[in-house]
């Protein structure tokens, strides 16, 4: 996955929640969500009829049924009128399977998911745990694997604490890699090692404690993600540059940066979903699932590496 690019993500969804939901301000959504409300639920907003158990299994209220049909009313009401397709809470519309309200972007989610989870596990045939990195990139691995599993949850179901989770997750998936790359170029410096272990802890506690106590400023907080990212790519491009014609494994570290931000040109280029499925968000999730078979491409073969040198030599090792 390209973690960088997922800070960048944020801050676009940030920015589109914010300044592009003309569809829920519009007076035909919130007078459609008025008799909706009336004539199919209860005072407390329950169903006044049993709804499809997959509306049951996903948790989905009275209310957010209501607003899901007068969005697609207001849809209509908007292009039959000549204007165009408008954003609902920062959202596109989105056509709802099986009570998923972002079914593309679950299934790309979970194919995420899956290439982290089937890559680790060729990782964990192919190098050794007496490997001095093994520990380190199996544990980014299952920091990767978590949060894919809470990209699913989010946009299956958009909920404040779903939300947090997704966010949280992108953030320490972010700042994971910078520390496994750093640890990697500090290799055999056994100090600085652990002073990066130290402060990588120490940010992560800081500023998730920071954001589940609801005590953080998104904006700055957006900010301070994109540092991070743009941090580890640079040192990770530097890396790669220096170390280019001595291994040649690191290619896989140029080719996963440079793929990164080509991909993220589908986020720029923001368009209502194809088929009322595929947006923007779906494909770039789609894209990001290859680009972690890349990356473990080098970790796997960087770890061999280490393994030869540490086994011909321990005291020469890098």
């Amino acid at each position: 996955m390209s973690y960088f690019i997922s800070c960048l993500l944020i801050v676009l969804a940030f920015i589109f929640g914010a300044t592009c939901s003309n569809g829920d301000r519009a007076q035909f959504y919130k007078e459609c969500l008025q008799r909706c409300n009336i004539r199919n639920c209860t005072a407390d907003l329950e169903y006044k009829i049993s709804p499809p158990i997959e509306l049951k299994l996903l948790s989905w209220t009275c209310d957010d049924d209501c607003r899901y049909n007068c969005m697609w009313k207001t849809v209509e009401y908007f292009t039959s009128h000549g204007s165009r397709v408008p954003q609902f809470h920062g959202k596109w519309p989105f056509v709802r399977m099986l009570g998923l309200q972002e079914p593309a972007s679950v299934f790309f989610s979970v194919l995420n998911f899956l290439a982290h989870f089937m890559m680790y596990k060729r990782f964990r045939k192919e190098v050794r745990p007496s490997n001095p990195m093994y520990s380190a990139w199996t544990y980014f691995s299952v920091v990767c694997m978590n949060g894919w599993m809470w990209s699913t949850v989010f946009h299956a179901r958009d909920k404040a604490f779903t939300e947090m989770m997704d966010y949280c997750c992108a953030f320490t998936m972010v700042l994971t890699l910078l520390y496994c790359m750093l640890l990697r170029i500090a290799f055999k410096c056994y100090k600085v090692m652990a002073f990066l272990t130290g402060v990588y802890m120490i940010i992560l506690y800081t500023h998730l404690s920071h954001l589940w106590s609801g005590n953080i400023n998104y904006g700055y907080n957006m900010q301070f993600n994109i540092a991070l990212g743009f941090l580890s790519f640079a040192i990770s491009m530097i890396w790669w540059y220096r170390n280019r014609r001595i291994l040649a494994h690191v290619t896989f570290v140029g080719w996963f940066n440079v793929l990164t931000v080509f991909v993220t040109l589908l986020e720029i280029a923001d368009f209502p979903p194809i088929f009322w499925t595929f947006d923007a968000h779906a494909l770039w999730h789609a894209s990001t699932a290859p680009l972690a078979i890349i990356l473990y491409r080098f970790i796997i073969e960087d770890c061999k590496y280490l393994q030869r040198v540490y086994e011909k030599s321990p005291l020469d090792a890098e």
